[in-house]
């Protein structure tokens, strides 16, 4: 395939603090304190804690670090996570640095050569599972566009599973200005649709340095934004279902994609 184109929100700690946000439940508490870089501020245990090996870590990571802990009554934790699933943990962290969009693709360019571009998601859910989904298939370049694009929360860490921190992130309004400069460094962009025109993905010839760019939960991707994208594909489906979830489908393309890529190196190979 040649290409045609040449290069020239997370939860508030509370109403006192606008310096730092909150990550909870054990494996998004574990990447924080074991593989991240990130700086922890503050940390709160359960009193209570029924996963002991999981509050001895946390302690010694408290205590190494010289981080500030309070073990709490569960009603504590409780009241800091608006009622979430909390697993007896939370931390207070400075907020994660949203990258340029130049330093996103540099990075990508550098690793997996596909980057996600997330346009207009709503549900914090949604992000998380395709965040935990990108990084499960080796990628690590997202690009967050719209106006009413959720952003990275509190609940899209604990959806990811931690997954997040190993992931770079831009943040921006205008979603055609990313896809050309995505053009720009020599990167097919491939927009989902479930319009007559998009062609199944099982059909599609999918080139290795990608971007896979998921529309709204329920509006799916402008026209503008469909008009720019080199090729829009779709996963069939039944007539039993109009469409599947934004987070499972996003997983469908993009190891369809690995598993094209995959299948082309081995041809390569052998010859």
């Amino acid at each position: 395939m040649t290409k045609k184109y040449k290069s020239n929100k997370f939860v508030k700690e509370d109403s006192q603090s606008t310096n730092s946000e909150l990550v909870f439940g054990k494996n998004p508490v574990l990447e924080v304190v074991e593989n991240s870089k990130l700086q922890v501020n503050k940390i709160w245990l359960s009193e209570n804690a029924r996963d002991q090996n999981l509050k001895e870590r946390v302690i010694s990571f408290a205590k190494e670090k010289k981080v500030p802990y309070s073990l709490v009554p569960e009603n504590k934790l409780a009241s800091l996570t608006k009622n979430q699933n909390h697993q007896g943990v939370v931390l207070s962290i400075s907020p994660i640095q949203y990258k340029s969009v130049t330093e996103v693709i540099q990075s990508a360019i550098n690793s997996s050569k596909i980057i996600l571009v997330a346009h207009e998601i709503e549900d914090a859910h949604n992000i998380g599972a395709m965040i935990r989904t990108f990084v499960a298939g080796g990628g690590s370049g997202v690009v967050l566009t719209g106006r009413t694009n959720i952003g990275i929360n509190a609940t899209t860490i604990k959806t990811s599973a931690g997954a997040l921190f190993h992931a770079d992130f831009a943040r921006v309004t205008n979603c055609v200005n990313v896809i050309n400069e995505l053009k720009k460094n020599d990167f097919w962009v491939v927009g989902t649709d479930n319009s007559e025109i998009a062609k199944s993905i099982y059909d599609t010839n999918l080139p290795e340095k990608i971007a896979i760019v998921m529309g709204n939960e329920h509006e799916g991707l402008g026209e503008l934004i469909k008009k720019n994208c080199d090729f829009l594909v779709k996963i069939p489906v039944s007539g039993k279902v109009d469409s599947l979830n934004v987070s499972v489908a996003f997983g469908i393309v993009l190891f369809e994609i690995l598993r094209c890529v995959s299948l082309r190196a081995k041809r390569s190979n052998l010859t």
